[in-house]
């Protein structure tokens, strides 16, 4: 009971900081006016990711005392402090880009500063499991560059996807209660514990966040989200007795991983430069075509939903089902990108029909 209040207290706790933040003093938030990349039309207080990290920083050492008998190991002790300095510093650098509006180049420098001290703390690749490949050891420095490159890749990737109401906020409460799924079935209680704690924080945001948002996550929450539970991964893949299989968690960060991937690949192909602002991510071309951002989001969530229950299936099945379960979440994968292409296509043809449909004839009495 204890245990469950700790996760409920995650959700209030980060329900209330996002609360006062849209009402806050203007010296200490931070508004996103609208521009010609923008999804919405009213300048709207961005920054209320500080609720989830609140939640997560205040509560995350409380969870380890309670769930860890041999909470006074003292290298267990010193990894956990590096990790959580890990979160905190990349919460950091999206709150300095939040109020600042820092380069992309700085930025990432700030994601990799991280980044190197999780890698510090043992968040690092030491092994892949590959179906019928069995089990590959990248060694040290290879594990270590995987690890850089997951690590801020994910961040990034989940941070691009945060562009309209609901769909980060939500998102993020699917991957946790996945990835915790995964993290428990393998035996890795702290970091399913922590993964529960993450959906209710999210959760909490996501009231004041879901369409009409009140206010925006801002780059401190999208970029602590996908860090954190990018860092989750490489851990319960990567450690304990039963590590889960990484393709797994491939399969419940899938339907953001494959928008960020497709939509870069797509952008290359185009000759576009890739660190330029843009609105061609999949989930924008069906806002720009004319869906709300509530159907958008909740699109989302059934596609993660669906690959979400995928990637844990996966975890704890036979080689042949997972060759199953990857084929048919390439289908939903495919389907859906079918579906963004023909909906972008029919509204053009109903536009162009509607413009050039003769006006009616006034018919005078």
């Amino acid at each position: 009971m204890f245990r469950a209040s700790v996760f409920f207290l995650a959700g209030v706790i980060s329900y209330l900081v996002t609360g006062w933040l849209i009402n806050a003093p203007a010296i200490m938030r931070a508004l996103d006016i609208p521009n010609e990349r923008s999804s919405h039309r009213h300048p709207t207080p961005r920054m209320g990711g500080l609720g989830v990290v609140a939640a997560f920083v205040i509560l995350l050492p409380l969870l380890w005392v309670m769930l860890l008998p041999d909470a006074t190991n003292w290298v267990f002790a010193t990894r956990f402090a590096i990790a959580l300095l890990s979160y905190v510093v990349i919460a950091a650098v999206g709150l300095v880009d939040d109020l600042r509006r820092i380069g992309a180049l700085p930025k990432y420098l700030g994601q990799f500063v991280a980044s190197l001290i999780a890698l510090w703390g043992g968040v690092i690749f030491n092994q892949m499991n590959i179906p019928y490949a069995g089990v590959l050891h990248p060694g040290i420095i290879l594990g270590a560059v995987l690890a850089i490159i997951w690590l801020t890749g994910f961040s990034n990737f989940f941070n691009f996807m945060d562009g309209i109401d609901g769909l980060a906020g939500g998102v993020g409460v699917i991957y946790s209660l996945a990835l915790a799924a995964v993290c428990i079935g393998t035996g890795h209680r702290l970091l399913g514990a922590g993964s529960l704690m993450m959906a209710a924080a999210c959760l909490g945001f996501l009231a004041h966040n879901f369409p009409p948002a009140k206010i925006f996550m801002g780059d401190v929450g999208s970029l602590f989200i996908g860090y954190v539970l990018a860092a989750f991964a490489v851990l319960t893949t990567n450690s304990g007795e039963r590590p889960a299989p990484f393709i797994a968690v491939l399969l419940i960060f899938g339907s953001f991983i494959y928008d960020a991937v497709f939509t870069l690949l797509r952008r290359a192909r185009r000759g576009e430069k890739l660190y330029e602002a843009h609105r061609s991510h999949l989930y924008q071309r069906l806002v720009i075509a004319g869906q709300s951002h509530r159907r958008v989001s909740l699109t989302y969530y059934g596609l993660s939903a669906l690959l979400g229950a995928g990637g844990v299936a996966y975890t704890f099945t036979s080689d042949a089902v997972r060759l199953a379960i990857l084929a048919l979440a390439g289908i939903a994968l495919a389907a859906f990108t079918f579906y963004v292409y023909w909906f972008e296509a029919f509204v053009a043809k109903e536009k162009a029909l509607y413009s050039t449909k003769p006006a009616a004839k006034v018919v005078e009495g």
